[in-house]
């Protein structure tokens, strides 16, 4: 039988593992091998600030005014997630918060019920969740590069922690856990025993790093669908319109461009039936190219105001 470990000490052990190792300092080859390794790793996967563009075009015509909608985030704590969720809110604005360790909805009912609550009058509410991993210069899948650090370390620890648990349990190891009940690590528990409900999964993939935040995603999705149907209807007004996008944020170095790969995009009315999937409409609008599409509108504008300018000019003689 092997030693038996804390649940703490083993997650601390785990996540030191080979920190502030590899390449510290980018270089323009480096960023365009994390861009090219984000898009063949995830493929799919969206800009962060192609995806907040994206979401207002394709929810405003159906009556999400970004004025009076409520955002909602799920995202893990680390402080590498902000990015997504401030190009977020330089669209919606403040965001409410559900996500604890992981991205994992762990306010559960009792903050579904508090958002709700905390819709515009006449308005809407807007729910992105989901894990994160990183890539870092060195293009290693499950690390990323973090201001102020020699290397790069683990992203996301908290999933990382999860896959060495379900190693080291499915090898014999004895890991001491402190009760489910006892808020000191509860939510690593919890994620803990999640992915062990996919062992076989985790550990039979080519890659474990790449296969876990889908893995992680499958659960979180599933807990949001359990949020949902315990809270609908009754906690959200009458009349209120749900959209809920999940997916994978990909974190990446300083320097270049944070992804998020949609894998659901869905709008519900307020009794939680579902009404349209907008998953394919999300994925081709966070494709275009932004550059394009700024000079058409430009050029529209300038359209406008010339033809604006046209009908006040006077005519002569009449």
């Amino acid at each position: 039988m092997k030693k038996v470990e804390s649940l703490h000490t083993f997650a601390m052990n785990a996540v030191a593992d080979h920190e502030d190792e590899g390449t510290a300092i980018s270089t323009p080859a480096s960023v365009v091998g994390v861009m090219e390794i984000a898009k063949q790793t995830f493929p799919g996967c969206i800009t962060a600030h192609q995806l907040a563009r994206a979401m207002n075009v394709i929810l405003e015509p159906k009556g999400f005014d970004k004025d009076t909608t409520l955002l909602t985030t799920s995202f893990d704590c680390d402080e590498v997630c902000r990015d997504l969720e401030d190009e977020l809110r330089s669209v919606y604005g403040q965001n409410f918060s559900m996500g604890g360790i992981g991205g994992f909805p762990f306010g559960g009912c009792t903050a579904f019920g508090a958002m709700g609550h905390h819709i515009p009058t006449s308005g809407q509410v807007v729910i992105v969740f989901g894990p994160h991993v990183g890539i870092d210069f060195d293009g290693v899948i499950g690390k990323v590069n973090r201001r102020g650090h020699e290397g790069s370390g683990h992203c996301c620890d908290t999933a990382f922690t999860g896959l060495e648990y379900v190693k080291a349990v499915k090898g014999g190891s004895i890991i001491h856990s402190p009760d489910a009940s006892d808020p000191i690590d509860a939510q690593q528990v919890f994620i803990n025993s999640a992915l062990m409900d996919h062992s076989d999964r985790l550990l039979s993939a080519s890659n474990s790093e790449v296969e876990l935040p889908h893995v992680m995603f499958d659960c979180q999705e599933a807990l949001f669908k359990r949020i949902m149907a315990k809270c609908l209807p009754g906690d959200v007004a009458n009349g209120v319109k749900i959209a809920l996008l999940g997916g994978i944020q990909v974190n990446t170095p300083l320097g270049t461009p944070e992804y998020f790969l949609p894998k659901t995009f869905t709008t519900f009315d307020s009794s939680g039936k579902k009404e349209s999937d907008l998953l394919a409409a999300l994925v081709d609008e966070g494709h275009k190219d932004i550059k394009k599409i700024l000079m058409q509108k430009r050029l529209k504008e300038r359209t406008a105001r010339a033809n604006a300018g046209l009908l006040n000019v006077p005519i002569e003689g009449l």
